[in-house]
């Protein structure tokens, strides 16, 4: 096989995987939104706070959305009783949110049912077939963590494609 049609062959792997996995996953998450009646951005919001508390700024920023937008994204998180607000200890002007109990098991429910997807989805493969598909899935996420997504296509690589220090 040459470098190019092995070149095609593996994007024609990754964009199939790429729509069925796609489709797969918004089908459930839509799902699931409906049922639970909440939007696209509320569950957003229960994701990123699944990593921990954050200032409303932080979580603002983290969302790309406006200080007056995420005040009105987490007041109806509040309303559902899915996240908290407080004060910070050290400053009072400073709002911190966080998933409250209620949210913390309806994201893990997300996760869970997410899971079963996954399980049943690879029932097909033997035990190490699944256990090589893991460890090579393991390191595609650290690559695309690393993936630097601010940056424009062909600009800031190297003639390698690593990406290049910026001073």
């Amino acid at each position: 096989m040459s470098g190019s049609s092995a070149a095609r062959e593996v994007e024609e792997v990754l964009s199939s995987f790429t729509e069925i996995m796609s489709g797969l996953m918004i089908d459930q998450y839509q799902k699931q939104l409906t049922e639970l009646e909440l939007t696209l951005p509320q569950a957003q919001v229960l994701r990123v706070l699944r990593r921990g508390p954050l200032q409303t700024g932080q979580l603002a920023a983290e969302m790309k959305i406006s200080a007056p937008a995420i005040t009105q994204l987490t007041d109806r998180l509040i309303r559902k009783g899915l996240i908290e607000r407080h004060a910070a200890a050290d400053d009072r002007r400073c709002v911190i949110v966080a998933l409250s109990e209620e949210g913390r098991q309806l994201v893990d429910r997300f996760r869970e049912r997410r899971r079963a997807i996954f399980d049943e989805a690879l029932a097909e493969l033997s035990e190490a077939e699944r256990l090589q598909a893991f460890e090579v899935l393991e390191k595609v996420v650290k690559a695309l963590e690393s993936y630097d997504s601010g940056a424009s296509f062909g600009h800031g690589n190297n003639s390698n494609g690593k990406k290049q220090k910026v001073s």
